[in-house]
């Protein structure tokens, strides 16, 4: 099963090379960049997704979620890259756009946190941190949060309806986290 999760979590890159590779792209930026990040915010969506879904169904996901988790983070490293190449590398210009578009601050962000918890993703990390690392990890959360706001700044519109959907999909994910603390509290 896993071998098959790979390969499905893989065909977005596929077919991003795909499209490069044969010149099927008329603005490569453009369309580099944005479908990785929503590949990216897809697959962090999907891994807060596996733990309701694992109780709904009865069926243990729990297995998957590192690898989508680490997918997300492979998405989000290649979104990152586009920019810098955009940029040249050049520092000036990337202190310039984040200065002009905090977005690009937020979205700066969300990456530090993820690159974080990509570098704890393995056994190692687990049986050293122990408790730290459940605490460490609840920072997909945050990075959620931060995706979202970064994606509905990058599109310049609150009307948009990808950004829409997104934000319902992640409440929706995160309320569903929140639940038991409330009845557990009685908030």
């Amino acid at each position: 099963m896993k071998v098959v999760l790979f390969i499905l979590l893989s065909l977005p890159f596929g077919f991003l090379t795909w499209d490069v590779f044969f010149d099927n792209l008329i603005d490569p930026i453009e369309e580099i960049t944005n479908p990785t990040g929503q590949w990216a915010l897809r697959f962090l969506l999907l891994t807060l997704l596996i733990t309701p879904l694992s109780r709904i169904t009865g069926y243990s996901l729990i297995k998957f979620r590192r690898m989508t988790g680490v997918f997300a983070f492979f998405y989000a490293t290649l979104h990152l890259s586009i920019f810098l190449i955009d940029q040249q590398f050049n520092i000036e210009y990337i202190l310039e756009d984040i200065m002009e578009r905090p977005y690009i601050t937020v979205g700066f962000s969300a990456f530090i946190f993820l690159f974080l918890l990509a570098i704890t993703s393995n056994n190692f990390s687990i049986r050293k941190l122990k408790k730290r690392w459940k605490k460490l990890h609840k920072l997909v959360y945050l990075i959620t949060v931060l995706v979202i706001v970064h994606f509905y700044w990058q599109v310049k519109s609150w009307m948009d309806i990808d950004p829409f959907i997104y934000t319902v999909i992640a409440i929706i994910l995160l309320g569903y986290r929140l639940k038991p603390l409330i009845r557990k509290n009685k908030i």
